[in-house]
């Protein structure tokens, strides 16, 4: 179902190379993808550099027949962590906090298990995904204004990975206890503060949080595809809690709006209307690799707040994110000055969604070469050598990744208490398919929840035995 356009198509034909990327095409190319993978109700946004251009397909409660329109909110998951990233560089901008300072100085409550970590850790590591904290807990604190700061305490216990600074591992914990630390040196709850920050002065009116500003606009209930063939399923719960809200816990949005946040970027820190709200030299930083990831497929370096890859010689910053009911991708390319956003009702089926798109948009509208994933069929074939120095137990908290050879082919058998959280498969395994430099890629599109990524193993201490293994985005320690 196609929602109504807030502008006519006819209107904004486009000329030369584009011709076959005008409305009509990319509304069908939306409405095609999400048919054919199952989707209930998507959006898609696109900013060509000159305008904003917005499509809607499906249903936002498919029981009753409501359609997703332009203005839908959706769970956009962990594509929060850049609005936080900025929300806390507009403090560094005025000076109230400093990206290179411990953290524990502005929380001199804070416990980490590695007393190292804890004193050293800072707002650069945390931004970065270099802190080596576990990614942590989604225990509930409920819904006041003490929930985040409870779930900071809890960490005490939680153990580290790698010490900060010298390795890649993604930790929805860090960003935690970073949007912590903005709220206690503000004196004002991390809501209040991205709102006043960010969503207000970036005029992002299709953006909430708690239920009862929802309750202001058209929001898209969430669904799960559980089997290839079949209807999604509606999902059971509504969506992670407020204690890891900075983490991607709660914020919801239209499309539309990630691609007006995402223009801030690409106007040197200035909103649509002109207003400052961050300096050029925060969005400098904020585009500065920080760390480079063992991984490639997902992206090669991480900034403070964005990942960059790079496509066709070209820079490509974003991030994407799934909650229990929604699931977004947010990129843009401050060399073309262009933005691309997609949101979608159905959890586990975004990121296909998002590469399906994407795989047409970048060399047809952008003119952006896009790499193709990695053909599985193709690396069956590819040698590996030393296969059983891979093998082992690696863990993180409430995560198992179990590595065994079985008839001359790595396996990977993970379990995880979170995809028991997220209503998914508690147990996943695919045979691991050999890219070269310590890389896999799994042959079971759903051992990645389906985010076609990469898997790497590396060695922090140089005996040529794996210490670590990084599933896609999320180290895990070796423990046998």
């Amino acid at each position: 179902m196609t929602a109504e356009r807030l502008e006519s198509p006819a209107e904004h034909e486009d000329s030369g190379r584009n011709r076959l990327m005008n409305d009509r095409a990319l509304q069908s190319l939306l409405d095609d993808a999400a048919a054919e993978l199952g989707v209930v109700g998507a959006q898609l946004a696109i900013y060509d550099g000159s305008r904003l251009r917005e499509f809607a397909t499906g249903w936002r409660h498919r029981e009753l027949d409501l359609p997703v329109t332009l203005a839908t909110l959706f769970q956009i998951g962990s594509t929060t962590k850049l609005l936080n990233a900025a929300l806390i560089m507009s403090l560094v901008d005025e000076g109230v906090l400093d990206l290179d300072t411990p953290v524990i100085a502005y929380l001199p409550e804070l416990r980490l298990a590695s007393l190292d970590a804890q004193t050293s850790v800072t707002l650069r590591h945390l931004l970065s995904m270099s802190a080596g904290l576990d990614n942590g807990p989604y225990h509930d604190y409920g819904r006041g204004d003490d929930a985040l700061g409870r779930s900071v305490t809890s960490l005490a216990g939680m153990p580290h990975i790698f010490k900060p600074g010298t390795a890649f591992g993604y930790s929805n914990a860090g960003i935690n206890v970073a949007g912590h630390t903005a709220s206690c040196v503000a004196r004002r709850s991390w809501e209040s503060l991205l709102a006043e920050r960010i969503l207000q002065p970036l005029g992002l009116g299709q953006s909430a949080m708690f239920a009862e500003d929802l309750l202001g606009h058209p929001v898209a209930l969430g669904y799960v595809l559980r089997s290839t063939g079949e209807p999604a399923q509606r999902m059971v719960g509504w969506s992670l809690p407020r204690s890891i809200a900075p983490a991607g816990g709660t914020l919801c949005c239209s499309a539309g709006d990630l691609v007006r946040f995402a223009c801030m970027f690409l106007h040197g820190g200035q909103s649509e209307t002109g207003g400052r709200v961050l300096s050029e030299a925060a969005i400098g930083i904020m585009h500065t690799p920080q760390i480079k990831l063992p991984t490639e497929l997902m992206a090669q370096h991480w900034c403070l707040g964005p990942y960059r890859k790079q496509w066709g010689g070209h820079m490509i910053y974003g991030h994407s994110g799934t909650n229990l009911g929604g699931s977004s991708m947010l990129l843009w390319c401050p060399q073309k000055r262009i933005a691309i956003a997609t949101t979608v009702n159905v959890s586990n089926q975004g990121y296909p969604l998002a590469e399906r798109i994407f795989d047409r948009v970048f060399p047809e509208l952008f003119n952006i070469d896009k790499p193709k994933a990695p053909n599985v069929t193709e690396l069956a074939e590819s040698f590996v050598p030393d296969q059983r120095v891979f093998t082992g137990r690696y863990e993180a908290l409430g995560a198992v990744m179990r590595i065994e050879v079985r008839d001359g082919s790595l396996f990977g058998l993970f379990e995880s208490d979170i995809l028991r959280t997220l209503g998914l498969v508690y147990g996943l395994e695919s045979e691991l398919i050999f890219l070269g430099n310590g890389r896999f890629v799994p042959r079971n599109p759903e051992f990645s929840g389906n985010r076609c990524w990469d898997v790497a193993f590396w060695d922090e201490t140089g005996s040529g035995r794996p210490t670590h293994f990084l599933n896609g985005m999320f180290a895990m320690r070796r423990t046998g």
